[in-house]
């Protein structure tokens, strides 16, 4: 077993619970963190990213989008609130590839968008982008 746990939790859902690891890579506003047994404490906005768990020589490593949220560093538990997040294994390209599409679509009438549907598109591509780029990651 790892020596800290990991949850990830979205509005919708809970996508890991107690997941084990030995060391966790977590992508933030500041920059990605590695996080190892007996962190100090912190809490910080994440980026739209990938989190890489290590789960060490008896967990599988696994590998999550996540977008915009907080990361929480508690002692030996720590826990990701994002607004959307999906394990790689769970990436549908063909729907990552439409995505990315559609918004990059809705995007070129951006002089016809309001502000926050400029945002809201731009972060879809993000997202896209990212879940497309993890697809075809071979972590």
């Amino acid at each position: 077993m790892g020596n800290f746990t990991v949850d990830i939790l979205t509005p919708a859902k809970v996508i890991a619970k107690d997941l084990p690891a030995e060391s966790l890579l977590v992508p933030t506003v500041k920059g990605q963190i590695n996080v190892l047994v007996d962190h100090t404490h912190i809490v910080s906005k994440l980026e739209t990213g990938m989190v890489s768990v290590f789960g060490g020589a008896n967990d599988a490593d696994k590998f999550f989008s996540v977008s915009t949220g907080v990361c929480k560093v508690l002692e030996n538990k720590i826990i990701i609130l994002t607004n959307t997040s999906e394990e790689k294994i769970d990436i549908e390209l063909g729907r990552a590839k439409k995505a990315l599409e559609y918004s990059e679509n809705m995007l070129s009438g951006s002089e016809s968008l309001s502000e926050d549907d400029f945002i809201k598109y731009t972060r879809k591509i993000e997202r896209a982008k990212l879940r497309i780029q993890m697809a075809s990651f071979k972590g």
